[in-house]
């Protein structure tokens, strides 16, 4: 059974478009939650459980919305949890519906001390530790040197990608740049797996760098 944060005596709600699309907004002390059926929707998701499932409890919630039939409990996502959504969806559309919820939410939000680049970095961190997770038990004798090439690897493609002749800090990048260095991170952390399992001869990082220079140049 999924675990969820119940919203109750929310101080308001806005319901936004995006492409045709209803995407209603509960507001809980100063921070906006959006209803998990209408985002995927959006998102092409075939159920809303096939979203919420594969999101922690921490980026789900409940609340009340009124209708003319009466109030309805619904599911609820947080900032966090939509972005994560997103990140989730196969759908092309889904890179410029996160850019409009990025600019709905700022504009919705209030002031909770928590701005919206400060979001993708609480997401970014999340995302770091599950990618180390992950090449730790795929290696078979690993080492700090591999979570160090890993990271490394992702920072340099990432800034290339985006024209930087130099390799930009993970502390220094852009909400674009942090959400594309995430698949980055995983490609490069499944390409250090494939190589140690079968003793490939191959440079991890010349496979990756060649992959995002290939993207750039056909974008």
């Amino acid at each position: 059974m999924e675990s969820f944060n119940h919203l109750t005596h929310q101080s308001s709600t806005k319901i936004e478009i995006w492409n045709g699309y209803s995407i209603r907004f509960v507001e809980k002390n100063g921070e906006w939650w959006a209803v998990a059926k209408d985002v995927a929707v959006a998102l092409g998701y075939a159920k809303t459980d096939n979203l919420t499932k594969r999101l922690k409890p921490k980026y789900k919630g409940t609340a009340k919305w009124s209708t003319l039939g009466g109030t309805q409990d619904v599911v609820t996502l947080s900032e966090p949890g939509i972005y994560k959504a997103i990140m989730n969806s196969h759908k092309p559309e889904a890179e410029d519906f996160e850019e409009w919820v990025f600019n709905v939410l700022k504009q919705l939000r209030q002031a909770t001390g928590l701005e919206g680049f400060q979001i993708f970095r609480m997401l970014d961190k999340d995302h770091q530790k599950e990618a180390m997770s992950k090449l730790n038990k795929s290696l078979d004798k690993p080492v700090r040197v591999d979570f160090i090439k890993a990271n490394t690897i992702s920072n340099k493609a990432v800034s290339t990608k985006y024209g930087y002749p130099k390799m930009i800090k993970k502390g220094d990048m852009s909400p674009d740049m942090l959400v594309d260095r995430q698949s980055i991170l995983d490609d490069t952390v499944e390409l250090m797996a494939v190589k140690d399992k079968y003793g490939l001869d191959m440079s991890v990082s010349r496979e990756i760098y060649r992959i995002v220079e290939g993207k750039c140049s056909t974008a």
